[in-house]
């Protein structure tokens, strides 16, 4: 058996672009699990897998299924698909978008640790900086952490910038102890 993944993920990523760029990402994510649960089902699977139906019988059929419950893009999505006798990869294209869309959302996680409840100014200032780098659906937390002294320290999927006075601190500290 053929390993479906590598064939699925340029379609998968092009998808996310698009409903990252129009921001549909959960309406898209829907329409590809519509489609992927569909394309799944016996008659639409040996519809598709029929020879003596022509790609653009086959594209039209799905098309018709569909009729008013997909996007424009997905439409495109199953055209595409179908030229490339590539309809067997639905299933594989959603695990993969799903899996693009969860990587997403906790990038554009964002938690704030400052040493004490900033005033509502202060916050909203920050809030409205890291929305402006990481884009307006970031999430953003705040948590108090009195040992940092005062700063803050800003963290960002895997990455951390420690603006806090510990942290200026501590690399004091292993400057001087190099």
């Amino acid at each position: 058996m053929i390993e479906l993944t590598p064939l699925a993920r340029p379609y998968a990523k092009a998808m996310f672009a698009a409903a990252l760029e129009d921001k549909s990402l959960t309406d898209t994510s829907k329409e590809l699990e519509t489609i992927a649960l569909a394309a799944n089902s016996p008659e639409v699977a040996s519809a598709i897998e029929n020879p003596s139906l022509s790609r653009k019988q086959v594209v039209s059929l799905l098309l018709e299924l569909f009729e008013g419950e997909i996007s424009d893009k997905s439409k495109k999505l199953l055209s595409i698909l179908a030229e490339n006798k590539r309809l067997n990869l639905f299933k594989t294209i959603f695990v993969i978008y799903t899996e693009l869309v969860q990587e997403h959302k906790n990038q554009n996680s964002i938690k704030v640790f400052v040493a004490s409840k900033p005033s509502q100014e202060a916050q909203s200032s920050i809030e409205e900086k890291l929305q402006s780098k990481y884009g307006s659906d970031a999430k953003i937390t705040f948590s108090e952490d009195p040992k940092m002294m005062g700063g803050l320290a800003i963290k960002v999927g895997d990455e951390t910038l420690d603006l806090s006075i510990r942290g200026k601190v501590n690399k004091l500290v292993n400057q001087l102890n190099f």
